[in-house]
């Protein structure tokens, strides 16, 4: 079984107070990627960034916490920069700085026990769609599982090329996981059936919406059910979310490891999954890092 993270790597720079709070390698599919590798699971990130400074520090930085890096692909120029600014009550808002060059990565031949992650703004790129949909149709044709979390920071609803571009991801994932305020983003609504039909009569039958404080639900064919959140001082709300989708990842590895079919998980097995996102999400809120800390034990 292969693991796969698909997205950009972003430099973020942290601020408090007006003052820099910190600084790391980052960006949705990164933040996965580093998560996956500390709890010890083999995981490939698929990403893009500059020969440059900061390019070098995300590349041994991925070395160092056991990421492959096969599937990195580098440009000759700058790499992705945030800036994120937190306010009292420690939420977030960023300002952007794009890389000098916006290329697409290679992908692997797909195989039909693979895991993929992808979301985020590097799933609506117009550069390398072209191959990005490629690549994912024929991962779904050979029946590997593909997670998509489409982190919509911004409402969508004005936005139809963009919305057509997210019904089309969701029409190739197995399982749509995201927030209430994704949801509220890109559905115009803030009740987890009603998103989860919508989700539903798209193609894809899996959904897992999580609600911050309040814990996650779990929409299936046969299952519909929440848990509660990990009770937590929050000092950061980044990489909560992607690292509530290297928990689920973590989980699903270890059921279907076992020879099952998603469509073979029972309530206590999902119930399991979805307690290892909370845990992954609850470990990187507690910190100002980006990624679970080394010393994380997992789950039980």
């Amino acid at each position: 079984m292969r693991i796969f993270t698909i997205g950009e790597t972003t430099f973020d720079i942290s601020f408090k107070n007006g003052r820099p709070a910190g600084a790391c390698s980052g960006g949705s599919a990164y933040n996965s990627a580093i998560s996956i590798g500390r709890a010890g699971v083999p995981v490939s990130l698929i990403t893009t960034f500059g020969t440059d400074h900061i390019g070098d520090l995300s590349l041994e930085f991925l070395k160092q916490n056991r990421v492959d890096c096969s599937y990195v692909t580098r440009f000759d120029g700058r790499s992705r920069l945030a800036l994120a600014f937190f306010d009292e009550a420690n939420q977030t808002q960023y300002t952007f700085y794009p890389a000098s060059e916006e290329i697409f990565p290679d992908y692997p031949t797909p195989m039909g026990d693979d895991i993929i992650l992808l979301g985020s703004s590097f799933a609506l790129r117009d550069h390398g769609r072209e191959e990005l949909l490629g690549f994912l149709t024929s991962a779904r044709e050979k029946g590997a599982l593909i997670i998509y979390d489409p982190n919509a920071r911004q409402s969508m609803l004005d936005q139809p090329e963009n919305l057509r571009k997210i019904y089309e991801n969701i029409s190739l994932a197995t399982i749509v996981k995201g927030s209430d305020e994704d949801f509220k983003h890109i559905f115009d609504s803030s009740n987890g059936e009603e998103v989860y039909q919508k989700i539903e009569e798209l193609g894809t039958s899996y959904v897992v919406y999580t609600e911050g404080a309040k814990g996650a639900q779990l929409f299936t064919p046969s299952n519909v059910f929440s848990v509660p959140a990990v009770e937590t001082a929050v000092l950061s709300t980044i990489g909560a979310g992607d690292n509530f989708s290297a928990g689920i990842i973590y989980g699903l590895r270890e059921r279907l490891g076992l020879n099952q079919k998603i469509t073979e998980l029972g309530k206590q097995e999902w119930e399991i999954i979805l307690n290892h996102g909370t845990h992954f999400a609850s470990a990187v809120c507690g910190s100002m890092g980006n990624y679970i800390p080394e010393d994380f034990v997992p789950y039980i």
